[in-house]
């Protein structure tokens, strides 16, 4: 029977305006309200998640930045996985040299090499970009610049972070010209870290210690929770380590090829369309949920 539910956020629970379809909402806070645990795992960090938690009054323990860091419901608990300093000073020359646009998720906040001015205009010439929002960008956390320049810092360049004794737990690398990409990501292979993407126009790197997958499994094992008695849903690459690892894992219609051929079940509906609903109801009618 299933005890907990963890979700991906982008791509996954969440719709392009970051909210919720109406049905997996309500059913979502229905298996809350009866007692299962629900934890989110994404790629975003504490600020980037904040609005969600209190647009919906979630109340719930979340693996952040690919899981490089665990926070409990609360937020008395914040365990990090950092990457090392050299690591971290190799990589983001290399970035830097290619012109990408660098937000740096630290246990102090997020930084850029850039300042804040620069890095919101970047960012937004991103979004606009972006196929998906087709030049149409919803109000919330990530297109606006009071909720993406939260806890924003400049740095001059690694060593000043480095002097500072700041932790680095991922980095984001985006770029305009996304078939770039591909080309530096041979140049990546650095001991230490890990490489993978949330979206087709990003980098993500972070320690190799851990990932959601591996940061997940240590947190079912300290609840008590069997494998089966867990409940999985992502659909990017940063997710394929903990959809591996569970029997009940699900990606969604739209999810990247890796996380489908990771998942256990691949569901015929998008994010969009409610997909977590979905999962949720296939359990439920498997007499695997009880609701």
């Amino acid at each position: 029977m299933i005890k907990c539910i963890v979700c991906d956020l982008d791509g996954t629970l969440i719709k392009y305006d970051d909210t919720m379809e109406k049905r997996t909402e309500q059913l979502l806070k229905k298996c809350i309200a009866q007692g299962i645990e629900f934890i989110i795992a994404t790629g975003r960090d504490i600020n980037m998640v904040i609005d969600f938690l209190n647009q919906y009054q979630l109340d719930c323990d979340l693996i952040l930045n690919n899981g490089t860091q665990y926070c409990n419901k609360e937020l008395t608990m914040n365990d990090i996985y950092p990457m090392s300093y050299d690591a971290f000073s190799k990589i983001s020359t290399i970035l830097s040299s290619y012109g990408y646009l660098l937000a740096i998720h630290t246990n102090q906040g997020k930084y850029s090499f850039v300042d804040a001015d620069a890095f919101w205009d970047y960012h937004y010439k991103l979004l606009l970009a972006s196929k998906d929002y087709k030049g149409f960008l919803p109000e919330k956390t990530f297109t606006t610049r009071s909720g993406y320049l939260r806890d924003f810092h400049y740095a001059k360049d690694a060593q000043e972070m480095i002097e500072k004794g700041i932790k680095v737990l991922k980095i984001d690398a985006r770029h305009l010209d996304a078939y770039s990409i591909q080309g530096v990501k041979q140049q990546l292979n650095i001991d230490g870290l890990d490489i993978s993407s949330s979206f087709e126009d990003n980098i993500e790197i972070t320690s190799s210690i851990t990932n959601k997958g591996k940061l997940l499994e240590k947190v079912i094992k300290e609840k008590g929770y069997a494998y089966d008695e867990v409940a999985v849903f992502g659909d990017g690459q940063n997710d394929v380590p903990m959809l591996q690892l569970f029997p009940y894992s699900f990606a969604p219609k739209n999810a990247s090829q890796s996380a489908k051929d990771a998942a256990r079940y691949v569901l015929s509906t998008t994010n969009e369309e409610g997909a977590v609903f979905a999962g949720l109801e296939q359990l439920y009618k498997a007499g695997i949920l009880k609701i």
